[in-house]
């Protein structure tokens, strides 16, 4: 379960920082984001976790009635997923750039504080995501935000590395791009998704947007 054959190199570097932190990862977010709970208020039918982490939106949706698709590159937060979802979803191990799915395969789409994980290709990832939604359907993504004054960069700054220090003391560095707000709505317009909505909340840049011909 959860074999894949090829992930773009970006991809793999991100899969092995998440596979080498998931369990102490999973310990650590517990709870379902306000910001997507809201979304999820809004969705019917089927929906699509594009890096569902350890899976607690996609059981916030499950509850909420939805059919449920995750995807994610690392392996271990995978088999993490599966055992809290006791077989309830659909768990897929993939590559964002390059998903897995038929054109127009799903109402909904969340792409939350994964996108910021990609050095390059996040505009592919988010025409993927375009790809396999409906026509009308509707997609919330996030990133962490650059707006933020906490990150030591110069102003022209927005890719860093941040330590996540293991309970057995080993540190595991995790690269990000720090979004501006503004910048990741034009990222989801560029692949050719209409934005209804960009807005900034506890620390993250959020973007709704909808697929229209």
């Amino acid at each position: 379960m959860f074999s894949l054959v090829y992930m773009m190199k970006d991809v793999k570097r991100a899969s092995d920082t998440f596979d080498a932190i998931a369990e102490h990862f999973d310990k650590t977010r517990n709870h379902p984001w306000e910001e997507v709970v809201e979304f999820l208020e809004e969705c019917e039918d089927t929906l699509l976790d594009m890096g569902c982490g350890n899976g607690r939106h996609l059981l916030e949706a499950l509850e909420r009635g939805l059919e449920v698709y995750g995807i994610d590159a690392s392996i271990e937060l995978l088999h993490i997923c599966k055992k809290k979802l006791d077989d309830k979803a659909e768990l897929v191990r993939a590559d964002v750039k390059s998903l897995p799915f038929e054109c127009g395969s799903f109402d909904n789409i969340i792409y939350i504080a994964t996108i910021h994980h990609l050095k390059q290709d996040r505009v592919d990832s988010l025409k993927e995501a375009r790809k396999v939604l409906k026509e009308g359907g509707k997609i919330l993504v996030s990133s962490w935000a650059r707006e933020l004054d906490r990150w030591d960069l110069e102003d022209d700054e927005q890719d860093l590395i941040v330590p996540w220090h293991r309970e057995d003391g080993e540190i595991i560095d995790r690269f990000y791009h720090l979004y501006h707000l503004d910048e990741l709505s034009e990222d989801v317009r560029k692949s050719g998704l209409k934005v209804i909505e960009a807005f900034h909340s506890k620390g993250n840049n959020y973007v709704k947007a909808e697929k229209v011909r």
